[in-house]
């Protein structure tokens, strides 16, 4: 018990980087601010009945001031991203290192341009994609000297739903403006050596009997810089969901959504918020996630390919669903990285510029097995 964090957010993901903070990454201190007395008070309930004898001190507050954060070691932001640069800014007057989930680019943009010359870490793009994918992806380039990347990501219901009261075949296991986004704009992507962008949900491509994929707009555009300054000549990635999701949510386009028009969007989150058959409820629901990420190189006239899969479900002991884990791992694992000095960035970095990624696997690997246990 070394370390002292703080964590914005106590929802769904921020619930479960607080519990794992506290199991894997040698908290000797949480401090958690949510402003919602309702969430606070239930995460405060839930971490108590999980974790009745942590020895750490966790401290539950509504609001944080510099003050606050100061000789604290990491800032884990898992608020909704549309908070992340005044969070960013708080961290940065604290002199603390700040990390979040990320997700939306021109938050990330937004976060690098205030971040400047400054030396104090902020690292955005933290969860499971932007973030674990993107480890995983450099770790092929950098480990295995593949040239040749792809990156498949999803978190969908374990069982797929029955499409005749759920067409969409899926829950939403975190906010609807968050999907949105990542359905709308444009995805980078790596051509002969050379950045591009296609349009996001442009086309559809089978994944195996059940699953299909789509380009989406949540990864991170850092991460194609980097891949391409690695030697990754073509790279790319999508969005898993059942068969049949992505024909229907292109549909959406043709009535307006999805094309930047933030009142529109709006009224799409909205929609899709108070559609009962689209919430997840941990009592009888659980999600599965899925990422596959691949690498190939040339070698000796043959192509020598890699993979890398994690297939995680919804803890049945915790009711911590598969995204909320997943997420809050690649958060928690880089923010105990930077606090316990593995490595830390001088300034503004993605995750996957700095980090030692074999050490993270073997991080992902001990959290796999505790599920088992």
């Amino acid at each position: 018990m070394k370390y002292h964090y703080v964590v914005f957010g106590a929802g769904r993901q921020g619930s479960a980087a607080v519990h794992d903070l506290l199991l894997h990454c040698e908290a000797a201190s949480v401090l958690v601010v949510e402003p919602d007395d309702a969430r606070r008070r239930a995460a405060q309930a839930r971490i108590r009945k999980l974790l009745p004898r942590t020895r750490a001190s966790l401290v539950w507050s509504a609001q944080a001031v510099v003050a606050d954060l100061e000789r604290k070691h990491v800032v884990l932001s898992c608020a909704p991203y549309s908070a992340n640069v005044e969070l960013t800014r708080l961290a940065l007057e604290a002199g603390v290192a700040f990390t979040d989930l990320g997700g939306n680019p021109k938050t990330v943009a937004a976060q690098e341009k205030l971040a400047g010359k400054k030396r104090v870490p902020v690292v955005p793009d933290c969860g499971i994609s932007p973030g674990i994918s993107n480890i995983f992806a450099m770790h092929c380039a950098r480990a295995h000297g593949c040239t040749r990347i792809e990156v498949r990501c999803g978190g969908l219901p374990l069982v797929e739903p029955e499409r005749g009261s759920n067409p969409l075949g899926y829950k939403l296991v975190f906010s609807p403006s968050g999907l949105i986004s990542e359905y709308s704009g444009a995805v980078p992507v790596i051509r002969d050596g050379k950045l591009r962008k296609i349009e996001a949900l442009s086309r559809i491509e089978e994944f195996d009997a059940d699953h299909e994929a789509s380009p989406t707009s949540n990864n991170s555009p850092q991460v194609v810089r980097q891949l391409a300054d690695a030697g990754v000549t073509q790279y790319d990635y999508m969005t898993l969901r059942y068969k049949g999701h992505w024909q229907l949510v292109r549909g959406w386009k043709s009535s307006g959504f999805l094309k930047g028009d933030a009142q529109r969007d709006q009224q799409l989150a909205e929609l899709l918020g108070n559609d009962r058959s689209l919430r997840y409820d941990p009592r009888k629901d659980r999600d599965k996630l899925i990422l596959r990420v691949r690498g190939w190189r040339a070698e000796h006239g043959m192509q020598r390919g890699f993979e890398y899969r994690l297939d995680v479900a919804a803890d049945p002991r915790t009711r911590f669903t598969a995204m909320e884990l997943t997420t809050c791992w690649g958060i928690t694992i880089v923010a105990h990285h930077i606090a316990s000095g593995r490595g830390r960035p001088k300034g503004f970095a993605t995750p996957e510029r700095f980090v030692d990624s074999g050490w993270v696997i073997s991080q992902v690997e001990r959290r796999l097995a505790a599920l088992g246990e």
